[in-house]
């Protein structure tokens, strides 16, 4: 069997594929059938087959693909074989044991978030979630709620089910109750309450014997028979979430650490284990665990370690290669064509042709890593928050030993803070940097800050500030924009647009809401490639004509405008609270969201076109995505075309050529008389533009034309449509 780590769907419209790169290292819960391993994770469900201290991957499961949604959260077998899988937003997929998959959504009675917590498949089948208990009768769910059940459930937030010869115990965010054997749920008086458990916000249940075993935040607590909960004081862990018994012995996984009680002493171990919440544990023999892990530090368990085998403090940390996180926040492509993906809290990755390789110890430090940008040189640009920036030419190896890294901040640059936002790049080389100060120290010096140097000569560098005492009207730069002038770029702030010169100190202009701003906190710049600039502001999107003053609002288009970057054939992409938009240059506009595309969330953080490919890379809250677009860029005269078509002159769009290689060509258009109407001659493909104007200075009548494509002795003929 093999790993499959990028899953693609075929979809209506103009995006052929999506293919998604998941993190498998976020596991939530194990379940072990004899030598089988599967893992619930936040990237899909993962298969392997356990070794003696290691697990051997076998295969996995995500979305797109067999499941309705990655990020799962439970596993279940029930008796006939099916196995129930627990999604954290899309309900409930169910492998049956006769063959294919079953759904269970809105439709079949569970609730609106469909996020499941837990499952117990027993005569009826259990279900925990974040709006209830479900219970399954005739293939559809029953809802149980506080309202619903009288009082009975002290919360809807149902975290985990343990069954006792008496009922069912269910523990929730706000107490421990138990439901009588074979009573109906829906009275208050099949409830059984527990007075002493009212303040246990109970994360997992354990029945052993006749004792109760409930791991919360406020400790570990056990009930025994005819006795009241209490606390084990003498638990040395901490933050116990999971709990597993074996043969006299109780693990608790907790907060970067697993405990072993014998009976009469517990044994603590926490090597290799800092910074993981240890959610499920299980015995695999009486001298060795399983465990799953995710990040303390990863929000919705987008990242972990994966699972580890071993005991107390010797632990094996294995997981499917693949992405190191879920939860990413930049990307970039660098001149070796690698993708380049930074993290929230696990550093970068870049995605060559050696697979995925990680970089997290050789930074500063591996949290919130805002800014990703690729130079000219090969190397790439990485800033982690409270950190400055690192520059990094891993040299296209896996071998870390000949990497050159270069750290900046403000004690050895002319960086005004430590926090970077985000980063643009000049066509000449200039890096500039987009800084906000620390909410804690909201005084300190913040603005743009442009680098010039020869990359990876760290005495050639000059740094160039741009700030509030210049004319900025907030210090909290949220992006930037270059321009072909390597002095000039449009900076965006909380508080307005301005552009800058940051060699003479000027603002050549500047723009509020008066200015036809939507709002004055800009999120997002980007510049065309005849010079419009389109403002992605809290309240939405507007565009500046080249050479005017005054702001258009961009319809169709609506929300926080987080993210824009234009792809292969002058599209706009725009990532917003409310969709995410493609935006083409006669202003029809595409919207995909999660009802209409793979996206399983709208949180689209970044994103960058490989141009060449005709490629979209997007970072999100649940991987990296990777479209495939309309025709790239490169090629040969066979693919060669022209875009847009139809073209719209008098919207001040330009002719571009696609789908050749960069080098010299020759552009003739004709007439349908055959009559010569304009020419380019020995320019390269992404030097070329047209404004719709013929060679008399005169603008070209709507109509069809005939477009001759010249390169390297060949020739290729089609139609333009001209609108006007």
């Amino acid at each position: 069997m093999t790993l499959l780590m990028i899953f693609s769907v075929l979809l209506t419209g103009r995006i052929s594929d999506w293919d998604h790169f998941t993190h498998f290292g976020g596991v939530s819960e194990i379940l072990v059938e004899d030598s089988h391993f599967i893992g619930a994770t936040s990237g899909g469900v993962i298969f392997g087959t356990l070794g003696a201290d290691t697990v051997f991957w076998d295969s996995t499961w995500t979305c797109p693909g067999e499941l309705s949604l990655s990020d799962v959260r439970c596993l279940a077998r029930d008796e006939p074989g099916n196995l129930w899988i627990g999604t954290n937003g899309g309900g409930i997929d169910v492998q049956l044991s006769s063959g294919g998959f079953q759904h269970y959504g809105q439709l079949e009675g569970l609730p609106i978030s469909l996020k499941i917590t837990c499952i117990f498949p027993d005569t009826t089948i259990w279900v925990g979630t974040s709006e209830g208990l479900c219970s399954k009768d005739l293939g559809y769910f029953n809802v149980w709620t506080i309202f619903s059940t009288g009082g009975g459930l002290p919360s809807d937030i149902i975290n985990c089910i343990a069954p006792v010869d008496s009922g069912l115990i269910v523990g929730t965010s706000s107490g421990i109750v138990m439901l009588r054997k074979d009573h109906y749920p829906g009275s208050s008086s099949s409830w059984l309450s527990f007075p002493s458990a009212s303040e246990i916000g109970a994360l997992d249940l354990l029945v052993t014997g006749d004792t109760v075993w409930a791991a919360s935040p406020t400790g570990l607590h056990f009930m025994t028979a005819g006795q009241e909960w209490q606390i084990d004081e003498t638990y040395p862990g901490n933050y116990p979430v999971s709990l597993s018994y074996n043969e006299g012995e109780l693990a608790v996984g907790g907060q970067g650490d697993v405990c072993i009680f014998d009976g009469s002493i517990w044994r603590r171990g926490t090597y290799g284990l800092v910074g993981q919440m240890i959610q499920d544990i299980c015995w695999l023999s009486t001298d060795s665990l399983i465990i799953a892990q995710v990040s303390g530090f990863s929000e919705n368990r987008a990242s972990g370690n994966g699972v580890a085998i071993g005991i107390l403090d010797s632990w094996y940390n294995t997981r499917p290669a693949g992405i190191l996180s879920n939860d990413l926040l930049a990307v970039d492509i660098d001149s070796r064509e690698d993708i380049w993906v930074t993290s929230n809290h696990r550093g970068a990755g870049v995605l060559s042709q050696y697979g995925w390789t990680e970089f997290g110890s050789q930074l500063p430090s591996r949290h919130q890593l805002f800014a990703c940008l690729a130079d000219h040189s090969g190397g790439v640009f990485l800033a982690p928050w409270h950190y400055g920036v690192t520059w990094l030419d891993w040299n296209g190896t896996p071998q870390r030993d000949d990497d050159v890294l270069i750290n900046w901040n403000i004690e050895n640059s002319g960086l005004l803070n430590n926090q970077i936002r985000s980063a643009a790049i000049s066509s000449s080389g200039e890096v500039w940097f987009a800084q906000e100060p620390y909410w804690g120290t909201p005084s300190e010096p913040s603005g743009v800050v442009r680098l010039s140097w020869t990359p990876g000569e760290e005495t050639t560098t000059s740094w160039k500030t741009f700030d509030p005492s210049n004319g900025l009207p907030s210090g909290y730069v949220r992006d930037i924009a270059s321009t072909p002038s390597s002095s000039i770029a449009w900076i965006g702030t909380e508080l307005g647009l301005v552009e800058g010169n940051i060699l003479t100190g000027q603002v050549l202009y500047s723009a509020g809401t008066q200015q036809g701003l939507p709002s004055a906190d800009v999120q997002s710049i980007a510049l065309s490639r005849n010079g419009d600039l389109y403002v992605g502001t809290t309240a939405g999107l507007v565009m500046l004509k080249s050479g005017e003053e005054t702001f258009m609002d961009v319809e169709g288009v609506s929300g926080n405008i987080n993210m824009l970057c234009f792809d292969n054939l002058s599209c706009l992409w725009a990532g917003s609270s409310d969709g995410f938009y493609r935006i083409y240059p006669d202003g029809t506009v595409e919207e995909y969201n999660t009802l209409n595309s793979p996206l399983q969330s709208l949180a689209v953080r970044n994103a960058v076109c490989d141009a060449d490919n005709g490629l979209l890379y997007l970072v999100t809250d649940h991987g990296l995505w990777r479209l495939h677009l309309e025709q790239g860029m490169a090629g040969n005269i066979e693919t060669a075309t022209v875009y847009p078509n139809p073209f719209v002159p008098g919207a001040g769009e330009v002719l571009g050529i696609a789908g050749l290689t960069n080098t010299t060509l020759d552009f003739h258009l004709f007439d349908l008389r055959g009559e010569l109407v304009y020419e380019s001659l020995s320019q390269n493909r992404d030097m070329f533009s047209w404004d719709g104007y013929d060679i008399s200075g005169e603008p070209v009548a709507s109509g069809t034309y005939i477009v001759r494509i010249s390169q390297d002795g060949e020739s290729r003929f089609f139609k333009l449509a001209i609108v006007r």
